[in-house]
């Protein structure tokens, strides 16, 4: 090959990386060539300097405190999830108190970043960072919750939070709501499903990798609405500088309390995903079988098909995404407390009940690839 042949090659393939490049930037989605993630697998392995600096970025956006608490999960069947979940790896994305640590354990999770409309669910994480660091097993955990211990965990959270500004509110939360925590993680680590557990304080294998992730400041909780433009976004773009991908983007139930906002949708198509990303929610609906007399339906969506969706203009709801399960039936709709949407076996139904909304110009992400 002379040079001349290999000059214009070269430009040749610079202009079709560059037509690449633009084309998803432009459809607001990352390209499939993504550089290596900054995350490092091993959760024992702290992260680099420069990513807990970025992390440290990332802005609250103090929400006043709601009308109700929810410290604790009212969610009881997550081992319906395993089998969707497990071994992901990436980035978790969740709402909520510890039911984001049962799915982060089984998905291998590398990194956590939490975001709750409620301003003391931070301090349910921070107590958790605390007490699990020093405590190597479920047992162990359990036991810093018990009257006799009371003061001794007080003085560990105050040590391990040292350099916390939100130490002293932490150990205040704990001194209140001590006896419920015991309760709750009492009874949850003896809660199986056909002989297995349902839950991260009932395994030692799933303990231990929150405990390591805990150790390595992996697990980062925020005050913030995913409806708006700050906390959420700031997360998508932390994440992409990080290399990262987020593999779980849990819900709860937090969608049937809000419209799918042009902000809520900006805030999805920031995030950085691929085709292994899932989206998980939990729905109450009259038509869809619970997982149990007092629990949920659970949903477990492709995350590329939910932004598709989104980007048709006719889903202004998560509503209309159970009558998209309900119009498919089965395999889709399940039987036994937990459904599937998914691009190849969930048509859009709301195309055709819906008419489409007009959106602004397309986001495009500071930057398209990690």
């Amino acid at each position: 090959m002379n040079l001349r042949f290999a000059a214009l090659a070269n430009t040749r393939v610079t202009r079709l990386l560059l037509l690449l490049l633009t084309s998803c930037a432009l459809l607001g989605v990352a390209p499939s060539l993504q550089a290596q993630s900054r995350i490092p697998a091993d959760p024992s392995l702290s992260l680099p300097a420069d990513v807990q600096r970025d992390l440290a970025t990332i802005p609250d956006e103090g929400t006043r405190l709601p009308g109700r608490h929810f410290p604790v999960s009212n969610e009881y069947r997550h081992d319906l999830l395993y089998p969707d979940l497990r071994g992901l790896g990436g980035v978790h994305v969740g709402v909520g108190s510890d039911q984001n640590y049962t799915m982060a354990a089984v998905a291998r999770a590398e990194l956590l970043l939490l975001v709750d409309y409620d301003p003391l669910i931070p301090l349910v994480h921070r107590m958790y960072r605390a007490l699990v660091s020093v405590s190597e097993t479920p047992d162990a955990l359990i036991a810093r919750f018990a009257p006799e211990a009371q003061q001794e965990s007080e003085r560990v959270i105050a040590s391990e939070l040292a350099d916390d500004p939100r130490r002293d509110d932490v150990v205040r939360y704990f001194r209140g709501r001590r006896a419920w925590f015991e309760r709750y993680l009492r009874r949850t680590a003896q809660a199986t499903h056909d002989g297995a557990p349902v839950a991260w304080i009932g395994d030692a294998t799933m303990y231990a990798h929150i405990r390591a992730l805990h150790r390595t400041r992996r697990i980062q909780t925020f005050n913030g609405d995913v409806t708006a433009e700050r906390t959420l976004r700031a997360i998508g773009d932390v994440a992409r500088r990080a290399g990262a991908v987020v593999r779980v983007l849990y819900f709860s139930n937090a969608e049937q309390f809000f419209p799918y906002s042009e902000a809520f949708i900006r805030n999805m198509e920031n995030l950085p995903t691929d085709e292994r990303s899932r989206v998980v929610r939990t729905v109450n609906h009259r038509r869809l079988v619970k997982a149990g007399p007092r629990d949920w339906h659970y949903v477990v969506q492709e995350l590329p098909d939910f932004l598709a969706r989104l980007r048709t203009g006719r889903y202004r709801h998560s509503f209309q995404l159970v009558g998209d399960i309900l119009a498919a039936g089965p395999p889709s709709l399940g039987a036994d407390g937990l459904s599937h949407i998914t691009a190849a076996q969930t048509p859009q139904a709301a195309l055709s009940r819906v008419p489409a909304r007009r959106r602004g110009p397309a986001a495009v992400p500071a930057a398209t690839a990690p």
